[in-house]
């Protein structure tokens, strides 16, 4: 190959040199400008994920304060709550006294309209495993008084279930003796007088003033819960 040839092939081989690197140049650019598209994609996602926690943080501080407001009411109204139950129980406890009270007053008379004699009657009496509201105590019977401000089914067989398995455990002096229940209410729920009765239960209402209505039928007589094996 003569030189002429030889600068020629030189040539050509820097011209096909050149073409590549151009391509290359231009493959570059090409990444450059698509790295610069992702990029500025990236900023603007970050500037969006930017914007959502700001929006989330203040979302987030009205929250808490409303949390913490919510917070103040729930304790002022359980407050008020306490405040109230206080005064209801308070109240419950003026009327039941004032119900036991009243009946005390009138239950000599209506005893003694049943035919019982020679009695004397005793207040509240509370001893540890049983409370009796009264008592009216005879030669050889006692009759224990269960008082409600409202008679109730449940209130009837609680006493019972009282007679029957605690009161002589509690009140053993009265071992040997006649023991006789007698339920009474300021109000006494439709058909109660008469279940009592059937339990073998005196019962007594209160009318007006001091007066207590017996609201057992005529030739009623009243069960002995103080017999072994009832």
């Amino acid at each position: 190959m003569s030189e002429k040839e030889d600068i020629l092939e030189g040539l050509r081989e820097i011209k096909e040199a050149l073409r590549e690197t151009r391509i290359s140049i231009e493959r570059l650019m090409e990444g450059k400008k698509d790295i610069d598209r992702k990029i500025k994609e990236l900023v603007k996602s970050q500037e969006e994920t930017d914007k959502k926690m700001k929006e989330l943080m203040e979302r987030q501080k009205k929250t808490d304060e409303q949390m913490r407001e919510t917070d103040k009411q729930l304790k002022e109204t359980d407050r008020r709550i306490k405040a109230l139950t206080k005064a209801i129980s308070e109240l419950n406890g003026v009327w039941q006294n004032y119900t036991e009270d009243t009946i005390r007053e009138g239950l000599e008379n209506a005893l003694k309209e049943l035919g019982f004699e020679e009695f004397y009657l005793e207040n509240k009496r509370k001893r540890k495993g049983m409370e009796v509201d009264a008592l009216a105590v005879g030669r050889d019977y006692v009759i224990v008084v269960e008082v409600k401000t409202t008679l109730k089914q449940s209130d009837v067989d609680d006493f019972e279930s009282k007679l029957k398995e605690r009161f002589l455990k509690v009140f053993h002096e009265y071992e040997g003796f006649k023991v006789y229940g007698a339920v009474a209410g300021m109000r006494i729920q439709e058909g109660i007088d008469r279940y009592a009765s059937r339990k073998g239960f005196i019962v007594l209402k209160h009318k007006d003033g001091k007066d207590v209505k017996v609201l057992n039928e005529e030739g009623f007589r009243p069960k002995n819960f103080g017999k072994r094996n009832i």
